[in-house]
């Protein structure tokens, strides 16, 4: 059965949103964020992003907080260590 709108279908027969054109800033924005991801630095867009999804009402932490909490998160765990 043929969709009204010339949008592609997925698998489970839903319309596929129409993808922005990336231009060179959304590009240097995903290098950014995918050099990030591998290296294990937090994203404070993604964060920002998350938070405004999902806590819409709650006051989201400042930059400096976000990465205050990141390398706490990260590095403060207590436990056995090699050295």
């Amino acid at each position: 059965m043929p969709s009204s709108t010339d949008q592609p279908m997925t698998v489970c027969g839903h319309e596929e949103a129409a993808h922005p054109p990336m231009t060179l800033a959304r590009r240097l924005a995903f290098f950014r964020q995918a050099v990030r991801r591998i290296i294990g630095a937090p994203d404070y867009e993604v964060y920002l992003a998350h938070h405004r999804r999902v806590h819409p009402d709650a006051t989201p932490m400042t930059e400096k907080e976000f990465f205050h909490f990141a390398i706490d998160r990260r590095y403060g765990k207590a436990g056995p260590r090699c050295c």
